[in-house]
């Protein structure tokens, strides 16, 4: 069988490091006497690819097939006009490379990553045309438009739902996480065709001396070789939730600094980072800044160097640092996501220093101004996407401010700060938040010694079940799976798409940080972010 694999580019990290994983976890189960042959195709950019990958492959052939018209859309010219002409040139361009390797419909599986994310409108409209020329297709969706991100979902120009999600029987999707997999059965996908594939973990026990990487942070970040080391792996975008990392920081024991590894990429992420960054230094919080920065640690030589690994993320599709945390012989210590770690915890894994809220006392807000910033926060959010309340929010704004208590997570910036100043300039406000949050000064105190047996326990699990091989595995039963699908030769729509829209922006999982920074008081915001 041949193997296409699809993404808009190759550049370092994200999915592409997701791919280069699936690719050494389907090698570690095929038979290096019948290889297969796979075929890379994305749309040219590949800063910082990994060009070792294809030597380390001893079942696989594989080759990288350049399309420039598969890039994000941002990358090319043409605007909502073009969208038909760009699909017709791009589907072309796919047959054409396809059919130059000799990968041809009936014989070939596509996988195709993110083809409904919004970064490639052309891509998505290409999808069910490949489908109805005969390829078996894997459709893996790490993000969605519909999650938060209205500006994608304007970009897809709202195809009809048989291209946005499209139906056939060679058509099979691929979801990293229980809560992805429920919401597309509801709007109809068959579970048959609808497969949950977690990312592969590679194993990282094979760290650097600890005792090298922390000369190193001392020499790069000033961090003390007895200072206790929490570790964040992370890009600080938005809904990473940097203040509250911030604020933990603040809260653990004498001698704790936190380490954020990586600046956001996107400009328009800077001004808010940036703004944290200086609230940081005025408040003399005890962190530091782009500890993974080229220049900096690598990521390998971070974990080495760190006692705990934190999290403080809103929001994710996998949450790989939940696993690798582990096999680096690190506790996890932070935010539970449980619309995530459910798919952990019945495979085993104890998370018992994760916590799904961490409460503040409402009155330091304000009950009413917050209700009405999340109000009208959530309503500037729907009308994004062409959309308007279609119920009474009251209800789901009572539960966020029960108990005279609301969620740090539920806050944004400029109120986060606010809580940061109390903390820091009044211990019986630090007091407070121990009192609200019992287990948490705990929590916070735990290092890789009285972690030792949960470390040994999740490492197992993690092998178990998602390393290389139990990986591999399920991947080669799902290309199998599409293999044997007979062509179609059309595709329908799903039953019900719009039940996707409804189920991410419902308002009991809408937070501020998911929604455009907003000046709501003089001289505590400027209108992009956090006051200097």
């Amino acid at each position: 069988m041949h193997l296409a694999i699809f993404h808009y580019h190759l550049n370092r990290g994200g999915v592409t490091r997701v791919i280069e994983n699936q690719l050494l976890a389907l090698d570690a189960v095929l038979d290096p006497g019948t290889p297969w042959r796979v075929a890379m195709v994305y749309g040219g950019r590949h800063e910082g690819r990994n060009e070792a990958l294809a030597d380390r492959l001893r079942a696989i052939r594989l080759s990288l097939v350049e399309v420039p018209g598969l890039d994000y859309d941002a990358q090319q010219a043409g605007g909502d006009d073009r969208a038909d002409e760009q699909a017709d040139s791009l589907y072309a361009a796919i047959v054409s490379a396809l059919r130059r390797h000799g990968f041809h419909g009936g014989r070939t599986v596509l996988h195709v990553h993110n083809h409904s994310l919004g970064k490639n409108r052309a891509l998505t409209r290409v999808v069910p045309r490949l489908a109805a020329s005969g390829y078996g297709m894997l459709l893996q969706i790490h993000d969605f438009a519909e999650d938060f991100r209205p500006e994608n979902y304007r970009n897809l120009g709202c195809p009809a739902p048989e291209i946005l999600y499209p139906q056939a029987s060679n058509v099979h999707y691929a979801v990293l996480n229980g809560r992805d997999r429920a919401i597309l059965a509801a709007a109809g996908t068959d579970p048959a065709r609808l497969h949950l594939l977690p990312n592969p973990v590679l194993d990282v026990n094979l760290l650097p001396e600890r005792s090298a990487a922390r000369v190193k942070l001392q020499e790069c970040f000033g961090v003390a070789p007895g200072d206790r080391y929490l570790l964040y792996p992370v890009r600080c975008i938005r809904r990473k939730n940097v203040g509250e990392a911030l604020l933990l920081g603040a809260l653990a024991p004498r001698g704790t600094v936190v380490g954020l590894t990586l600046a956001p990429l996107n400009p328009d992420d800077q001004p808010v980072y940036q703004t944290w960054k200086e609230a940081a230094s005025s408040l003399r919080l005890p962190c530091r800044f782009e500890v993974g920065a080229p220049g900096a640690l690598t990521f390998m030589e971070n974990l080495a160097a760190a006692d705990a690994i934190l999290t403080t993320s809103l929001a994710e599709g996998f949450g790989m640092v939940m696993l690798e945390s582990w096999l680096a012989g690190r506790p996890l210590l932070g935010r539970d996501l449980p619309e995530i770690t459910p798919d952990f915890v019945r495979r085993g894994l104890r998370l018992d220093w994760l916590r799904p809220r961490l409460l503040v006392p409402m009155e330091w807000i304000g009950r009413d101004r917050f209700r009405r910033a999340v109000a009208e926060a959530y309503r500037q959010t729907l009308e994004s996407y062409g959309m308007t309340p279609s119920c009474d929010i009251n209800g789901a704004l009572d539960a966020k401010t029960e108990d005279s208590l609301v969620d740090f997570g539920d806050l944004d910036e400029p109120w986060q700060r606010q809580v940061l100043e109390r903390v820091m300039d009044d211990p019986g406000s630090r007091q407070r938040v121990f009192d609200d949050n019992p287990g948490l000064e705990a929590l916070l105190a735990v290092g890789r010694e009285g972690a030792a047996a949960a470390i040994e326990h999740n490492a197992r699990v993690i092998q178990e079940h998602f390393s290389l091989v139990p990986s591999g595995e399920r991947l080669l039963k799902v290309y199998g799976a599409i293999a044997e699908s007979p062509p179609s030769g059309a595709t329908h729509p799903l039953e019900k798409p719009r039940h996707i829209l409804d189920a991410f922006l419902a308002v009991d999982r809408f937070r501020l940080l998911r929604s455009s920074p907003v000046d709501r008081s003089p001289g505590l915001c400027d209108g992009r972010g956090i006051a200097g």
